[in-house]
């Protein structure tokens, strides 16, 4: 889990992280598992701001959780969200950053999903 190391010396501000239990409610919440790099980052870190990117997690209250913010996203998504975590606002266009089960990153627009051929650390490696 190298990824790991490379955010804790990156210049990504952490938050303090979570327990298994916690991340074990937030996916009965969501009704999914978290992939499990997104599960180790959020055990490690509870969320993550990289300059202005801001990468929702547990641990945190209002929009940078990851709960929060997924659920409210797939109530305005209608369902098209079901099955995917909204761990990033890019704050644009209505943009967001998603993520499934099987760790496979997508960009989400106005009910389209674009597949970056991404993990989730892969991802936030991009953004360090």
């Amino acid at each position: 889990m190298n990824y790991l190391a490379e955010i804790k010396s990156s210049d990504a501000e952490t938050f303090s992280g979570v327990s298994e239990a916690e991340v074990q409610e937030a996916e009965k919440r969501v009704g999914m598992a978290f992939p499990e790099t997104y599960r180790a980052i959020v055990k490690e870190f509870g969320s993550l701001e990289v300059g202005s990117d801001e990468i929702f997690g547990l641990g945190v209250e209002g929009y940078l959780n990851v709960v929060e913010t997924t659920l409210k996203e797939r109530q305005i998504a209608e369902g098209k969200l079901d099955g995917y975590l909204v761990i990033q606002n890019l704050g644009t266009e209505g943009i967001l950053i998603v993520v499934d089960e099987q760790d496979r990153v997508f960009e989400y627009q106005l009910g389209e999903f674009r597949n970056l051929l991404s993990t989730t650390a892969e991802y936030i490696k991009g953004l360090l």
